[in-house]
C-alpha cells in the first residue's frame, strides 16, 4: 500500500502556495476526477481554498479575531488535504505513483521488513 501525504507546514504564504499548488495538480489528477460519492469534490477543496485565502488576508493587519478566523480556516484546510491523502493512500497503485508526484503529493516509501536472523544454536 502506497503512503501519500501533502507537505502542510510552513509560514502561511508558503501554506497557501503549496494548497494552490495541490489544487492545481489535483485538478489535472484522473484519480481524483470522480470522487464525489467520497464526499471530497474538488468544487469543496476551491471553496475551502478561497476561505482560507480571503481570510488569510484579513489578517495581515495582525487583527486578533481575524488571524483565529484565519487559523481556523487553515485548519479546515489541513483536514481536508489529509482526507484526500487518505483517499488517494486507498484507490492509487504503484503505477499511479509519476501522476500522485506531478499532483503535488509525496510518496513515502514503507520501512523495508526485518528478516528474523535465525537465533544462534546454543552449545
Amino acid at each position: 500500500m502506497l503512503h501519500l501525504k501533502f507537505d502542510l507546514a510552513g509560514r502561511p504564504p508558503v501554506f497557501l502556495g503549496n494548497c494552490k499548488r495541490y489544487y492545481t495538480g489535483l485538478s489535472g489528477l484522473a484519480l481524483f476526477r470522480n470522487v464525489a460519492d467520497a464526499g471530497i469534490a474538488l468544487t469543496r477543496v476551491k471553496e475551502v481554498l478561497d476561505d482560507a485565502e480571503q481570510k488569510y488576508n484579513a489578517a495581515v493587519n495582525f487583527d486578533r479575531v481575524a488571524i483565529v478566523l484565519r487559523n481556523k480556516a487553515f485548519k479546515e484546510l489541513i483536514d481536508l488535504f489529509k482526507k484526500i491523502a487518505a483517499y488517494l493512500q486507498v484507490v492509487a497503485t504503484e503505477d499511479d505513483i509519476p501522476a500522485l508526484l506531478q499532483a503535488g503529493l509525496q510518496v513515502i516509501a514503507p520501512p523495508p521488513k526485518r528478516r528474523k536472523s535465525p537465533t544462534p544454536a546454543s552449545s
